[in-house]
């Protein structure tokens, strides 16, 4: 009986443990969704004229490299900077 309580509690400490530290994390869909919000705005095109490339860890947080079809303005690269913890912190568009 009191090794089922101990595995138990130790069970429980590990699963409230990740839990911790995946929750530090920022939601995947959340930063993809800022990212297109952003650049969508800034180039003036809706999402659908986005493209994104995987979301990728930065020394700073997360960083997401994009592709924007601005039409007769051409194809705009840019990259959504990302603080630690999922703050859009710059939008960088590719040459400067």
């Amino acid at each position: 009986m009191r090794h089922s309580a101990l595995l138990l509690a130790a069970s429980l400490g590990l699963a409230l443990t990740t839990q911790a530290f995946a929750s530090d994390r920022p939601d995947p869909g959340k930063l993809t969704t800022k990212c297109l919000d952003a650049a969508a705005k800034k180039f003036d095109v809706k999402n659908d004229y986005i493209q994104l490339q995987p979301i990728a860890a930065a020394d700073s947080g997360y960083s997401i490299a994009g592709v924007a079809d601005a039409g007769m303005d051409g194809k705009k690269e840019f990259t959504c900077e990302f603080d630690k913890k999922g703050k859009l912190a710059n939008l960088v568009p590719a040459g400067k």
